[in-house]
């Protein structure tokens, strides 16, 4: 009796074995997260260089400081502060509304009197961002000053600057404010932020790049 109970041990055992050889648990391949072009979390930074058509060159960062949801609030729309360290800081507060990137306020250093209110909020522009899309919107900045944006994207594009090679979306902007016209373009990254820009009003004009950011992987070599 002993032997057959042993025996039978023994085949369930055998079995058992044999079968988790036979049926390997399933990997489910991570999803890669929704479309970004631009990517606001708290503590990430980037570093730009701008160049005028004379040749000046300004390096300048830009990073998120903080991420909060308005006390009171009641659809917890969350208001993203991004700083732009130049020699005169700007402070930009954005927030993302089904499918827009919103500007919804620009302080200009510390003074609290050098404050772009917009009216209505500005749709700064689509995220995601998809090939002939277009949009226009109308309002006012600083001290009532009318506005009008016009824009129109176009891609994928490949976009070489200082840190590296991306594959962009472009948008060309067409801003009308206080009588004067400039074309603004945007190269934006999925998952990165703002690639490369340009402005140009008349003659004047400048072209801005990334230099760096913080989660980029492998990091930059070092200069020697």
């Amino acid at each position: 009796m002993l032997k057959k109970l042993l025996a039978t041990l023994f085949v369930l055992t055998a079995t058992t074995t044999m079968c988790a050889f036979a049926a390997p648990t399933k990997v489910v391949p991570k999803k890669p997260p929704p479309p970004d072009y631009f990517p606001l979390r708290v503590n990430d930074w980037w570093k730009y260089q701008s160049t005028t058509g004379e040749g000046k060159v300004t390096k300048f960062d830009m990073k998120v400081i903080s991420a909060e949801v308005r006390e009171g609030d009641p659809d917890k729309i969350v208001i993203y502060r991004v700083d732009t360290t130049t020699p005169t800081a700007i402070h930009d507060w954005y927030s993302k509304e089904q499918g827009w990137v919103m500007r919804r306020k620009e302080q200009y250093g510390d003074n609290e009197k050098m404050v772009v209110d917009y009216d209505p909020i500005y749709q700064w522009t689509k995220n995601p961002l998809i090939n002939e899309d277009t949009w226009q919107w109308k309002g006012k900045g600083m001290m009532g000053v009318d506005i009008e944006d016009n824009a129109v994207v176009s891609g994928p594009e490949e976009v070489y600057v200082p840190a590296g090679k991306y594959n962009c979306m472009k948008v060309v902007t067409k801003v009308k404010q206080g009588g004067g016209e400039v074309t603004k373009t945007y190269w934006f990254a999925n998952w990165v932020g703002l690639i490369k820009s340009s402005t140009q009003s008349g003659p004047v004009g400048s072209v801005t790049e990334l230099l760096d950011y913080s989660f980029k992987h492998p990091p930059p070599p070092k200069k020697k």
